[in-house]
């Protein structure tokens, strides 16, 4: 990796950042999913290009993207309420700190608009990344769609708490 930005995302990188997510899915999460035709296929529904133009264009998500030179490897998304709900890396990229330039930028964000806490889904494979900074479970683990166990993190980041 030679020069890892982080910025905003822009409706061209639409194509590339849906890359990005559905190859993080099927490749990376693959002890989550099992190579579960029917829990792949509830991941995926929304990881289209036109639905990322819809997420940049609804003025309560702030989504970023993590570059090397022109090539996107993350993919970053937390919500005005709070809801992190997309921090994925490219496969080859883990290991990296695109996951943690991701996720400290999104928490950045969350501190400007003064939130109280983030909140999130993580699979089985992610819950070690999120724990080492910071985040703690938040109740039980439940089922998700298909195979998947959704386990559900919170991180207190407001000047008030």
């Amino acid at each position: 990796m030679s020069t890892l930005q982080i910025r905003q995302a822009r409706p061209e990188d639409a194509e590339q950042a849906i890359a990005v997510l559905r190859a993080s899915i099927t490749q990376l999460c693959e002890a989550d999913h099992q190579n579960d035709a029917f829990t792949l296929s509830r991941w995926l529904r929304n990881k289209q290009t036109a639905t990322f133009v819809t997420w940049l264009n609804n003025p309560s998500n702030y989504i970023i993207v993590a570059t090397d030179g022109e090539t996107i490897c993350g993919v970053g998304l937390i919500t005005s309420t709070g809801d992190l709900d997309l921090c994925y890396v490219a496969p080859g990229q883990q290991g990296l700190g695109v996951g943690y330039a991701l996720l400290t930028a999104l928490e950045a964000q969350a501190w400007q608009w003064g939130l109280p806490h983030i909140k999130l889904i993580s699979t089985a494979k992610a819950r070690t990344f999120y724990e080492k900074h910071g985040y703690r479970q938040d109740g039980s683990a439940v089922r998700g769609h298909g195979l998947l166990i959704d386990y559900y993190y919170i991180k207190y980041v407001s000047q008030n708490d």
